[in-house]
């Protein structure tokens, strides 16, 4: 035998030799794994499911400031689709909303699915404060259509709590 085949023959022997030494491995792993399981499932939902469930407790006025705002940048929308938009905009609204642009008041009326201007799209929320109260939430980039004219600029969405409940009260774009 020469020393390539001699070689060759050893590699193939060791290759073998480590893939069975690998079942027994393996069988044995899912039975310590079977073992774990049961464990692991019951305490990973226990501790996640506070970290879950307190973020949406933690800020419920970023929430309601969102679905408003979704909802007026919808509403351009035809249909039951800019419909439901109205609705989800009024529902996390007071029962009057201010809005000003660049130092215009401008017309929103939610029960009447009218406004003068269109959100177009924001991004950026962060809360607003006056000490520990919350104030509502500040959005770093709005873009909005007056008309055929466009505007962007940074943006305070006022907010109020009343029963428990967010509602925007004014929206001021500079």
């Amino acid at each position: 035998m020469t020393h390539t085949t001699l070689l060759a023959m050893l590699v193939l022997v060791s290759a073998a030799v480590r893939a069975e030494e690998v079942k027994p491995a393996d069988a044995a792993a899912p039975a310590a794994k079977a073992e774990a399981t049961p464990a692991a499932p019951e305490a990973k939902p226990a501790a996640m499911e506070p970290a879950a469930a307190k973020p949406a407790e933690a800020r419920p006025h970023v929430d309601a400031a969102l679905t408003f705002l979704k909802g007026l940048t919808h509403t351009s929308r035809p249909g039951e689709e800019g419909d439901m938009a109205w609705e989800a905009a009024r529902t996390n609204a007071a029962q009057s909303v201010t809005m000003k642009v660049a130092g215009k008041d401008i017309v929103l009326d939610l029960a009447g699915h009218k406004s003068d201007a269109r959100l177009v799209r924001f991004q950026k929320v962060s809360t607003l404060r006056d000490g520990a109260a919350v104030k509502g939430v500040t959005l770093e980039n709005v873009e909005m259509k007056i008309g055929a004219d466009a505007h962007s600029g940074k943006a305070t969405v006022r907010m109020e709590e009343k029963d428990g409940k967010w509602l925007v009260t004014a929206l001021e774009v500079e």
